[in-house]
């Protein structure tokens, strides 16, 4: 893996809010963009565990060029999840255009799984053969799929610091998870009040 894997975001506790953090320092006129290229994309997908290193590595080999395509279908799905987060946060329903563009997306990731039967045991999904492009994006789209239907949707926040837009899934015991991260906004949103009060 180049240095590049170690600037996404890990906060979010499930692969699609991951996704939605890889658009990094969000609030800020330029914002920095994790997802430049398809192999950023693979890359995410990867580590993120939604894909196996066999397959991954089989992704990377394609020319950026190819997939300069579906890595900008990447970002927009992520943008239209992030505007669903944000409504929800807000308290307001989603934009119509936003779950059309997820609901086109997690249709044409199931319309590209094929049923197998490995050795022993009965059937799994696999991917079509030869093996799609589309393989990143798609399972981006489960993940969101998944996020929307199957998380518990009060555990969703986004962090408390008034300059991050980073959302995660609060595991905590007590539920008053306020901070992305404790060490960086926790510390520094802390300081700002505790400097405000003063």
């Amino acid at each position: 893996m180049s240095d590049r894997a170690d600037s996404f975001e890990w906060a979010g506790g499930h692969p699609a809010l991951d996704l939605v953090n890889t658009l990094d320092e969000r609030p800020f006129p330029s914002p920095i963009e994790n997802l430049a290229t398809y192999r950023d994309l693979v890359r995410f997908v990867e580590l993120a565990g939604l894909l196996t290193p066999s397959v991954a590595g089989q992704l990377q080999h394609l020319d950026d060029h190819v997939g300069s395509r579906i890595v900008g279908r990447a970002r927009k799905l992520r943008e239209c999840l992030y505007d669903v987060l944000l409504a929800a946060h807000f308290k307001r329903a989603a934009r119509g255009s936003d779950l059309e563009t997820i609901s086109d997306a997690i249709r044409a990731a199931h319309g590209s799984r094929v049923l197998v039967s490995p050795s022993p045991g009965l059937v799994s999904y696999s991917w079509s053969a030869p093996l799609p492009q589309d393989v990143p994006l798609h399972v981006c789209s489960l993940a969101i799929e998944r996020l929307l239907i199957d998380a518990d949707h009060s555990k969703i926040r986004k962090c408390g610091a008034f300059d991050c837009n980073v959302f995660f899934v609060d595991t905590s015991k007590r539920q008053h998870r306020q901070w992305c991260a404790m060490k960086g906004c926790g510390n520094r949103e802390k300081q700002r009040r505790w400097r405000a009060a003063q």
